[in-house]
């Protein structure tokens, strides 16, 4: 039993006790009582105790008729007679039977004669030896006290399980008197709702099919039936599915809902008519107050006294909570989810629109109105509503009033007057400008997906914001960000079009690899013009972000110092390491600083993720990113090929030579990633032990590639190239390589060397000196692979190989490269030291900082991250004691940007 093993223990020697006991063990729905009692059942007939097990309930009687377990009973014996091999038991069951059909007594109630058939019935069942009689769900029956205490008073060691959020009922308060222990069953610990999940999972299941999971359920992530019932529900709806070895979840970005079955939606239905509308509206409105009770009320129709005792009947039973503001919400995400998509009574928008229709109708009848909650409610309705342009232009006002402290809801707001507004004209696309400052601002991109939706050709002059343009780059930050092109012939006709620069490639020919609205052409290295966004995005910021994005260092370099920025400086390196192999995303971080924000889901966050956990050897992370990205989404983005190219490295450092093969096929050849590709296929090389091979290959295509003037990724290439010719033992390779490496860094106009630099030095010349430099250099950066892959390779002519050695072990341990920890083991075996051991300790330890850094990022209170990782409060505070003083974060808030930005290490 997953996590239940002391209680499993615990109830079995409290049965074997003494001649006779009545155990009692509660709990609410779904927490694994029956489990429990069924685990029990198995220890006890292990230890030779015959065991009658009874499920209350379980009788082919009409409800309410087996008022006191009788029948259930009888039903229980008669499956199980040729067990007890007794000829007489017939002789006693068959009285016993009779009261069962009689439906367990007369009016009077419990009577003498039954106690006397029951006792004789058990005294028959105890001759064949020591026998326990576990009892299920005895809250299903009105009164089990009266069996249960007989069968404990002939010798019989009694287990009975009820729940425990069935309210006052007289049958169980008093089973729960007479018994002689009354046990609860809790959650279970997360380390074991974990371990549950995976192994009911049946194949290993995917990292961000786990986080899904336990963000989606909350707090009912720890109750055993919620999670095995949710998994459950995800297969049969064809949401899980099994790629490349992983049980993955489809559409990740798609909401998970509760199974139709399960009993929080099952006490909805108990608690009266209007409960299930009353917890739609409190999902879909994200929250209520009692305040928002009589507009509730009003729209439906109901009587407000009624909507407060339904609502006080759901906080009771547990499906919503509220909050300190006093606020209710439901229980768990996963529970709205269910409440929106099962209850069919409101779908976010429609009751926002009734919501709003009542308001508009007190407003024409000159009654008051709060008109901040009429705009939210008319930005979150139907586009269908029409308040007229005296409200169109106060939503306006309110948007801009809103826009600094709350962005989200500005962005909101915006977006309703935008589908009020006729295509193309000056004024919408002034308040188009400023949706995308704000969108920007706040990752709600799917809000300019639906603005931009019915775009067509603008009318007359431009004016002041060209409407071209505008409508351009909201369908360029779409298509970013979602990983699918924007509805509508003309708005993608705007992302083919060639725009004026080197190159002439449309937008569409370097994201999706071909054109969205017309035939395919060859594809160039990269759009020549990009996002410009008047106000928000200036010129030199947009040349920065074209530059960068090009994969031209030079050109990015001379751009970022036309902003006035600092050059040489740390953002400018981490600018070009991003845009080397296209992460979008921290190349928008870097120019636009706290004016940008990435959105949960989509594909540039999936990808940051892989670009991220693989320089932090956190492979099995960064696999769970790629996995991610194949599953979401019907099309294939440049930011997919280059995931591809990265699960290549990693299978072919963990010796999965045939998945880093099938992972480099499915990269298609785009321009921009040939120095990543031939970066993937010269390590893949390289770990098959064909070195001569991958230096050739290495040599050939950087060559190719500099005198093409395609710089991306050149440096990662070569550096990986002279790590080879010098653990090759190939010296002339190695200096020919490591002057193609400073020819390159010349080239790119960089003032400062970068540890590329440092580290080729290091391996052509075998020095040391520059060796450290490019390790630390490797270890501010948080480039965890780098240090991987050089570090054997410097042991080898090292004065003292041993640091080199158990940082590469520990490295290689922690991310599953097998091929790497045999060439640590022969590097150890040729410098006569001894082997280095695994830190089983520290990879604990860095696994628990990882989350703990995690939960801080989800906004999670220490107490919060004791109870959710098990631990007390004092040792959450020990370790974030030890994270400041080693990463330098002064607060909890520098620490979860260090780690959104990569920055962040742990031990």
């Amino acid at each position: 039993m997953q996590g239940r093993d002391r209680d499993v223990a615990a109830l079995r020697t409290a049965l074997m006790t003494g001649r006779g006991s009545l155990l009692v063990l509660r709990g609410p729905a779904g927490i694994g009582r029956s489990a429990v009692l069924d685990a029990v059942g198995r220890s006890l007939r292990a230890e030779g105790v015959r065991v009658l097990p009874v499920r209350f309930g379980a009788a082919p009687v009409e409800p309410g008729a087996d008022r006191y377990g009788i029948a259930s009973l009888v039903h229980s014996v008669r499956d199980r007679f040729e067990a007890f091999a007794d000829a007489g038991l017939a002789d006693s069951l068959t009285p016993v039977a009779r009261l069962a059909q009689a439906g367990g007594g007369d009016a009077g109630g419990w009577t003498p004669s039954m106690v006397t058939e029951l006792g004789v019935l058990f005294d028959r069942l105890a001759r064949g030896g020591r026998t326990a009689l576990l009892a299920d769900d005895a809250h299903l029956v009105a009164e089990p006290a009266p069996l249960l205490t007989a069968a404990r008073r002939c010798g019989f060691p009694v287990l009975a399980t009820c729940r425990q959020d069935t309210g006052p009922e007289p049958g169980t308060a008093e089973l729960r008197t007479a018994a002689d222990r009354v046990l609860t069953l809790g959650p279970l610990a997360e380390g074991d709702a974990l371990a549950l999940l995976r192994r009911a999972a049946g194949t290993r299941l995917d990292e961000a099919a786990e986080a899904a999971l336990r963000a989606a359920l909350g707090p009912l992530f720890t109750d055993p039936g919620t999670l095995l019932g949710t998994l459950a529900d995800l297969q049969r709806g064809d949401r899980l599915t099994v790629f490349r070895g992983r049980l993955c979840l489809r559409a990740p970005a798609e909401a998970i809902a509760l199974p139709a079955g399960h009993p929080l939606l099952a006490r909805v239905v108990e608690a009266g008519p209007l409960a299930p509308w009353l917890l739609s509206s409190v999902a879909a409105w994200d929250g209520v107050s009692v305040d928002d009770l009589p507009l509730l009320a009003e729209t439906a129709d109901a009587e407000l006294t009624a909507c407060g005792r339904t609502l006080d009947r759901l906080i009771e039973a547990g499906v919503l909570v509220a909050d300190p503001a006093g606020r209710v919400h439901c229980r768990c995400p996963a529970l709205a989810a269910a409440a929106v998509d099962r209850t069919k009574v409101f779908r976010g928008a429609g009751l926002h629109a009734a919501i709003a229709e009542r308001l508009l109708a007190r407003q024409r009848r000159d009654a008051a109105v709060d008109s901040v909650a009429l705009a939210d409610h008319i930005a979150r309705g139907s586009t269908a509503l029409a308040p007229g342009a005296d409200m169109t232009a106060r939503l306006l006002d309110l948007a801009g009033a809103a826009a600094r402290e709350e962005p989200r809801r500005a962005a909101l707001l915006c977006a309703a007057v935008l589908h009020r507004l006729p295509p193309g004209g000056a004024e919408h696309t002034r308040v188009l400008n400023r949706l995308l400052t704000l969108v920007l601002r706040t990752g709600q991109y799917e809000l300019l997906r639906e603005a931009i939706a019915g775009a067509t050709e603008p009318d007359g002059s431009p004016g002041a914001l060209d409407p071209r343009a505008q409508t351009r780059a909201a369908a360029m930050l779409v298509a970013l960000h979602t990983g699918e092109p924007p509805a509508g012939q003309s708005v993608r006709a705007l992302l083919d079009e060639e725009l004026p620069g080197p190159g002439r490639t449309g937008f569409s020919e370097w994201w999706f690899g071909a054109r969205q609205s017309g035939p395919g052409v060859p594809r160039g290295s990269a759009p020549s013009r990009w996002i410009g966004v008047p106000g928000f995005l200036a010129a030199d910021e947009m040349e920065v972000v074209q530059a960068a994005l090009s994969g031209d260092a030079d050109a990015c370099a001379r751009a970022w110092r036309a902003t006035g920025r600092p050059a040489p400086c740390a953002d400018l390196d981490r600018l070009c390491a991003a845009a080397a192999v296209v992460d979008v995303a921290t190349v928008f971080h870097i120019v636009l600083g706290a004016r940008y924000r990435l959105p949960d889901t989509g594909v540039l966050g999936a990808y940051r993720r892989v670009v991220g956990s693989h320089r932090a050897a956190d492979w099995s992370r960064a696999m769970s990113a790629v996995r991610e990205l194949e599953l979401s989404g019907p099309a294939d983005t440049l930011v997919h090929h280059a995931a591809r190219l990265f699960a290549a490295d990693i299978c072919a450092a963990r010796g999965e030579f045939r998945q880093a093969a099938e992972w480099l096929a499915a990269a298609a050849p785009a321009p921009r990633l040939a120095g990543l590709r031939a970066w993937a296929r010269t390590g893949l090389y390289h770990h098959m032990g064909q070195h001569r091979r991958a230096i050739r290959h290495a040599r050939h295509v950087s060559r190719r590639l500099q005198r093409a003037g395609r710089h991306a990724c050149l440096d990662r290439l070569l550096t990986r190239a002279v790590g080879i010719a010098a653990y090759a033992e190939d010296p002339e390779a190695a200096g020919q390589l490591l002057e193609q490496t400073e020819r390159l860094h010349r080239q790119d106009g960089r003032p400062r060397l970068t540890e590329s630099v440092h580290l080729a030095r290091a391996l052509a010349g075998r020095d040391v000196v520059h060796a450290r430099v490019a390790a630390d250099l490797a270890r501010e950066r948080g480039d965890r692979s780098l240090l991987l892959e050089s570090a054997p390779v410097v042991a080898r002519f090292a004065d003292d190989p041993g640091p080199w050695l158990r940082e590469a072990h520990d490295l290689a341990t922690g991310c599953g490269a097998a091929v790497l920890l045999e060439r640590i083991r022969a590097v150890t075996r040729e410098r006569g030291v001894p082997a280095p051991r695994a830190r089983a300790r520290r990879r604990a330890a860095g696994d628990t900082e990882r989350r703990i850094v995690e939960l801080i990022g989800a906004g999670l209170t220490n107490r919060q991250i004791a109870q959710r990782l098990a631990l007390s409060e004092k040792t959450v505070e020990h370790y974030l004691t030890r994270l400041f003083a080693r990463t330098g974060c002064r607060s909890r808030v520098e620490l979860a940007a260090a780690s959104l930005s990569g920055r962040l290490t742990t031990a």
